[in-house]
């Protein structure tokens, strides 16, 4: 796709933690590009040799995509009071790797190679 990628990136690897309770914090704060976010924290590890797990860079990265930098001190501990959460709700559903869709009825798809299939089945073609 012609994008930069370091398959051996210099702070990889780091803990991610940082950076997950940020998109939480801004998620639930509302007001910038939370999609733009989410790859920018993709973009610093494995395209731009920056540590995810360092404040200037999650305040940085906030800040580039509409959010508060602030919220790398104030959003911190609510982020990581619901991280917990929902990992505690995943490891009871028994969610094993990421992408893992569970549906209403409780059907199960894991991976990317089975999102054609999830939305097949959300169409009630499978």
């Amino acid at each position: 796709l012609g994008m930069p990628i370091n398959l051996k990136p210099a702070h990889w690897p780091t803990n991610p933690a940082p950076s997950s309770y940020a998109i939480i914090a801004a998620q639930n704060e509302g007001g910038g590009d939370l999609a733009g976010l989410v790859h920018g924290f993709v973009r610093a590890v494995w395209a731009e040799e920056r540590d995810v797990a360092d404040d200037a860079v999650v305040r940085d990265v906030l800040d580039a995509h509409g959010f508060d930098a602030g919220l790398a001190d104030k959003g911190m501990l609510a982020g990581a009071e619901e991280y917990a959460a929902n990992l505690e709700e995943a490891v009871e559903k028994g969610v094993f790797g990421a992408p893992f869709y569970i549906t209403e009825s409780d059907e199960r798809f894991w991976g990317q190679d089975k999102i054609e299939d999830l939305d097949l089945y959300l169409q009630g073609q499978l």
